[in-house]
C-alpha cells in the first residue's frame, strides 16, 4: 500500500489511526484537494476490513449494528435513505428464537462492550458499506503509510510541531488529527490534557473476537439485518447480523474479551470456539453450518466513556490537535463510524494554517 510515493516531510494535514472514521476523513479532504497523509502503526493485517476470495469483495469484520442517529446537520449525507427497525435483539432459547430482555442477575463477560448493542431501536443505512470503503480506499490509497509507528510529539506554545515516526523519521504538519494511539498522546500532552488523560487512564478496554462466515447452504432459519445475541452456559455472549454481498448471504460473530487478554491465545481460541457453539445451536438443526470462515482478532476496540466528559475533537488549548473517536459518543456501528470521520472534516475550515518555512521534501 501506498508503494507509488514516499512519505514526505511535511503535510498540511496528518491522520494517524486506520479505520472507517480516519478514512472518512481523508476522503473528505482529498475531495477538497487537501494535501494530508494517513498513517497506521499497524500493517494490512490489521485492518478492520477481510477481502473474501468467494465474495469476490472485501467484508467488514465488525457486527454492522448502528445506534439510532442524526444526520440533518449534514449538508450531504453518504448513508442514502435510512430506516429504523423497531426491536430489541434476538437470542435463542431451548430450542426458540425470542426477544431479548436482559441478563438479569447474571454474571457476563465483557458486559460493557455487549451493553451499547442493547438498545430497542436499530438505524440500516441504505449505503452498503463495503462499497463505501473500497470507494474512499480508492482514492486516498496512495496517501496511507502503514507500519508507521508515532513514537514521540514535539510540541510549543501554540500547538503541535511534529512527529516521530518509528524513533527515527521527523514529520511537519499543520494539523494532526488522532483516530488512535489516544493512551500514547494523552501520556504524552498529560500535562496539557490533565482531565481527558485521567479519564482515558481509568477506562477498561475490551479486544473483539470477530468471525465471518460465507454461508454456501442458507440456515433454515435466519432473519436478514436482525441483531443476534446469543449466549451459552459460559455466559460469554456473541452478536452477529446476517446480510448479503455481492449477492452471497454473509454473517458476521463478535464476541468481547479484556483487550490485556489479547496475546493470549488460550483465551481468544476459547471465545472463538463458544461463538460457533451458538452459532451451530441456533441455526444448524443438523450440527453443520456449510460455509467458509474467516477468523479476525481487533486490539482495544471498545472502552466504556459513558460517565466521562470526553468529547470527540478539540481537547486542549493547541489549535492544531483534535482526537476523534465514535467510542466518545458512546455510540457503536459503522455509520456512527463514519459520522465522526464527517464531523472531523467539518473542523477543517475552522482551523487556522500553522505557517513553515521548510519546503515539502521526500524523506
Amino acid at each position: 500500500m501506498a508503494d507509488t510515493q514516499k512519505l514526505q516531510k511535511r503535510y498540511d494535514h496528518v491522520i494517524i489511526g486506520y479505520n472507517l472514521a480516519s478514512l472518512t476523513l481523508a476522503y473528505e479532504l482529498s475531495k477538497k484537494q487537501q494535501n494530508f497523509c494517513l498513517l497506521d502503526a499497524r500493517h494490512l493485517s490489521g485492518s478492520p476490513v477481510k477481502n473474501v476470495d468467494s465474495v469476490g469483495s472485501i467484508v467488514m469484520a465488525r457486527v454492522p449494528f448502528n445506534h439510532p442517529m442524526d444526520t440533518s446537520h449534514l449538508a450531504t449525507s453518504p448513508f442514502g435513505e435510512i430506516a429504523a427497525r423497531e426491536g430489541t435483539p434476538m437470542t435463542f432459547e431451548k430450542g426458540q428464537f425470542k426477544s431479548f430482555i436482559g441478563f438479569g442477575k447474571e454474571k457476563i463477560s465483557a458486559i460493557e462492550a455487549v451493553d451499547p448493542f442493547l438498545v430497542t431501536e436499530n438505524h440500516l443505512p441504505q449505503l452498503q458499506v463495503e462499497d463505501y470503503w473500497q470507494q474512499a480506499l480508492d482514492q486516498v490509497e496512495p496517501s496511507i503509510f502503514l507500519d508507521q509507528q508515532v513514537t514521540d510529539i514535539e510540541y510549543d506554545e501554540e500547538g503541535i510541531t511534529s512527529l516521530t515516526l518509528n524513533a527515527k523519521t521527523t514529520l511537519r504538519g499543520s494539523h494532526f488529527y488522532f483516530f488512535d494511539q489516544f493512551k500514547f498522546v494523552f501520556e504524552q500532552l498529560g500535562n496539557e490534557m490533565k482531565k481527558p488523560a485521567s479519564q482515558f487512564g481509568k477506562a477498561r478496554w475490551y479486544s473483539s473476537v470477530n468471525l465471518i462466515i460465507h454461508h454456501t447452504k442458507e440456515p433454515e432459519t435466519y432473519e436478514m439485518d436482525q441483531l443476534y445475541l446469543l449466549m451459552g452456559s459460559k455466559n460469554q455472549p456473541c452478536l452477529g447480523q446476517f446480510s448479503r454481498i455481492n449477492g452471497h448471504l454473509v454473517s458476521r460473530w463478535e464476541t468481547f474479551i479484556p483487550a490485556e487478554m489479547t496475546a493470549d491465545s488460550e483465551t481468544t481460541g476459547v471465545a472463538l470456539k463458544e461463538i460457533k457453539k451458538q452459532i451451530k445451536r441456533a441455526f444448524a438443526s443438523d450440527n453443520n453450518l456449510p460455509g467458509t470462515e474467516q477468523v479476525l482478532l481487533h486490539d482495544r476496540v471498545y472502552a466504556n466513556f459513558e460517565k466521562s466528559h470526553l468529547e470527540s475533537g478539540k481537547m486542549s488549548h493547541f489549535n492544531n490537535l483534535s482526537i476523534h473517536s465514535p467510542l466518545f459518543s458512546g455510540s457503536v456501528g459503522w455509520a456512527h463510524e463514519i459520522l465522526c470521520g464527517l464531523q472531523a472534516a467539518e473542523t477543517i475550515e475552522m482551523a487556522p494554517q500553522r505557517a513553515f518555512e521548510s519546503p515539502q521534501a521526500e524523506l
